[in-house]
């Protein structure tokens, strides 16, 4: 219980930042509507002196300077919690809605409080002057990752440009009416041109920078572009003189800006609340995709945008010579002017600029080549469907291949066919998933039998165990193969060696358990019991001694080979330590099986031994004892050991059958408690 409780506060804890963020979006789209349809029905309108200072009028200045102050606020706090550059780009975004917040209050003081139209040029217009410059040097501040001298001097080509094509646009939509209108002072023509001028620099610096989704601000700084979007976008309309000239506040183009300070309150925790709504695996798997989808399409904008920016001001000089007196005034032919020498002053920028990644490139794909082709291990490029690609020169040590005849043949001949369906169910699991890299381990196929690594015997083997690397590439895969042959045969030696005695090869103690008790669970134990034979050889301890170890070590070895050789296909030989042999014998139906084994252990046992130091002669005690039902398999070993023990005891050289205790099955004789094996002619232990 709480197990489930932890994993619903986790998922509480995971929904409420994106219920948070949702929350936010909501709430400002709500009060943007609400601000609309104030301005639509003209809240508080009536009858009277005062009639116009409604509560839309109200809305129109100190809800703007709410809402732009609420935006200073956000940021502000958002600034006290990084440092460095983070902080001072956030609060140079603060600085920016805050003077935008003070005009709106001064503005709203003049009309509303005074009741009187604000002078020319007032603190507002100061302050609505600022706005945009705070902004610029923000993000200015806030975009890291520019490179050298010439990513700076190719950022200011690309401002010029873009500045350039969306002065020439707006001087033949309104600027030009603007600068040139009867009866208006310098001063005001100065100001009326700077707020649009200073709204395409502050578009420029967005457009050129390209900064959306970058860093771990990337969707905070998102946000703050859509904000200042809303902003110039509906600055450009106002712009406009028959616009300008019927404006009031408390109307639809105050709502517009209302929203994008909205949007920047928002914009410093939209990071922060996106990060804690989403899971880190499925946040790398939709971030992944979206900075894919995002950096194409940004790269192509990259590209084309500088021509786009030469074809709107040529454009713009055409419907200007095209209307009024056919002449082309010198302000929008001098921007275009201006427009062409960035252009082409960026392309020798970008030039110089290639050149030198060209050449980093041609370096760093020598340093990489040269890694891959010293590399050790087999690296190969798998393209769709399963066809290769590059392969490393490696593959000549490793698999005997040339590198040019496996260049477009199936990855997946090359592996073993047991292997094969392992391997693909890797791969398609890995491109399904979003883990960097992913590991199998199969078997491949050499160009020929190769030495295997540990064998000391000489031993070959065409097929090699490899250890295969999967990681995405551009367009396909890379395999990047290992050789563990030798980490495998050295695994399975040690696994063998585990259940198998070093000197003999039987298997050992605990190989021979596992066995016994597999048997005696068998539903057919019932009615074939099986049977265990103890062996120990007699009189081996005067031959270890007389004749050294290294003697008994290879009469224990021509035992056990004798061993092997006596006993039915099926059973189980094993020694158990020093001179003790133990054999198990699966039952048949009449019992005879046992006895039959035991004579010809007995028998191979004490046949001479032809060693390098002499002829040599041993016996054997033989214990036999059967499996009944209720007995264990430790008690059925210690049946066999006692029984053993008995035929030492009565003069060695010996087999003795222990009784089986209980009812006896059907068929199945009495088989007697001593059998004694008639002793060898030769001198027991003696060399003759």
């Amino acid at each position: 219980m709480p197990v489930i409780q932890i994993r619903r506060r986790a998922a509480r804890s995971r929904l409420r930042p994106a219920a948070r963020a949702a929350l936010a979006v909501g709430a400002a789209l709500a009060a943007t509507g609400i601000f609309v349809l104030g301005a639509i029905v003209h809240w508080g309108a009536g009858d009277g002196a005062h009639a116009s200072h409604t509560v839309s009028d109200v809305m129109g200045d100190f809800g703007l300077a709410a809402a732009a102050v609420l935006a200073a606020a956000s940021s502000l706090r958002r600034a006290l919690q990084l440092r460095g550059r983070w902080r001072a780009s956030w609060l140079l975004f603060a600085g920016s809605a805050l003077v935008a917040g003070f005009g709106n209050a001064v503005w709203g003081w003049y009309e509303l409080v005074l009741r009187e139209s604000p002078p020319f040029p007032s603190m507002a217009d100061w302050a609505f002057l600022c706005f945009a410059p705070f902004a610029i040097a923000g993000m200015l501040i806030h975009q890291r990752g520019l490179g050298g001298p010439l990513a700076w001097i190719r950022l200011c080509f690309d401002g010029l440009l873009i500045g350039g094509a969306l002065f020439t646009a707006g001087w033949g939509i309104a600027l030009s009416r603007d600068a040139f209108s009867d009866g208006h002072s310098p001063v005001k023509v100065a100001f009326e041109l700077a707020y649009p001028v200073f709204d395409i620099m502050l578009v420029s610096l967005v457009l050129s920078l390209r900064t959306k989704g970058r860093g771990r601000d990337g969707a905070s700084m998102a946000m703050l572009v859509a904000g200042y979007t809303v902003i110039v976008v509906f600055d450009a309309l106002w712009t406009v003189p028959d616009i300008r000239e019927h404006y009031s506040s408390g109307e639809l183009m105050d709502a517009g800006w209302f929203f994008g300070y909205l949007l920047l309150a928002i914009a410093p925790w939209t990071s922060a609340w996106i990060g804690q709504a989403v899971r880190p695996d499925i946040q790398r798997a939709w971030r992944i995709s979206l900075d894919a989808g995002v950096k194409r399409a940004l790269d192509v904008v990259g590209i084309g945008f500088p021509y786009l920016a030469g074809s709107t001001c040529l454009a713009a000089i055409l419907a200007d010579g095209l209307r009024g007196s056919h002449h082309i005034h010198p302000v929008p032919l001098c921007t275009a002017c201006g427009v062409l020498a960035a252009l082409a002053a960026r392309q020798a920028v970008t030039i110089v600029e290639n050149y030198r990644l060209t050449k980093q490139l041609t370096l760093r794909e020598n340093h990489f080549r040269s890694l891959v082709q010293g590399a050790s291990e087999v690296i190969m490029t798998l393209e769709r469907p399963g066809r290769l690609g590059y392969i490393s020169p490696a593959v000549r040590g490793v698999l005997g291949y040339e590198p040019q005849q496996l260049i477009g043949s199936s990855l997946y001949d090359l592996i073993h066919i047991e292997d094969r369906r392992h391997v693909i169910s890797t791969v398609d699991g890995f491109l399904a998933g979003v883990s960097p890299a992913a590991l199998v381990e199969c078997r491949v196929r050499a160009s020929r039998a190769l030495p295997l690594p540990t064998a000391g015997d000489g031993a070959q083997s065409i097929w090699r165990h490899a250890e295969a690397t999967v990681t995405r590439h551009y367009g396909g895969l890379v395999f990047t193969i290992r050789d563990i042959s030798d980490r495998v045969a050295l695994r399975n030696q040690l696994a063998h060696n585990a259940y198998h005695d070093a000197l003999t090869g039987l298997p050992n103690r605990a190989l021979f358990t596992e066995r016994l008790e597999q048997a005696v669970s068998q539903r057919s134990a019932a009615e074939h019991p099986p049977a265990v034979i103890f062996l120990d050889l007699d009189w081996f301890k005067e031959v270890n001694d007389a004749q050294g170890h290294a003697a008994g070590d290879a009469l224990l070895v021509e035992a056990a080979a004798r061993l092997r050789t006596a006993v039915r296909t099926g059973d189980t030989v094993a020694r158990f330590g020093g001179d003790e042999f133990a054999a198990l014998v699966h039952g048949d139906r009449d019992g005879k099986a046992a006895p039959e084994v035991a004579d010809r252990l007995h028998a191979a046992l004490t046949r001479p031994y032809e060693l390098a130091s002499g002829r040599f002669v041993v016996g054997a005690s033989v214990g036999v004892a059967y499996w009944r039902p209720g007995t264990s398999a430790a008690h059925l070993l210690r049946q066999a050991d006692l029984a053993m023990y008995e035929a030492k005891n009565e003069g060695k050289g010996r087999v003795v059958v222990r009784e089986r205790v209980g009812t006896l099955l059907p068929g199945l004789p009495t088989v007697p408690r001593v059998r004694t094996a008639r002793p060898h002619a030769e001198t027991p232990g003696g060399e003759t």
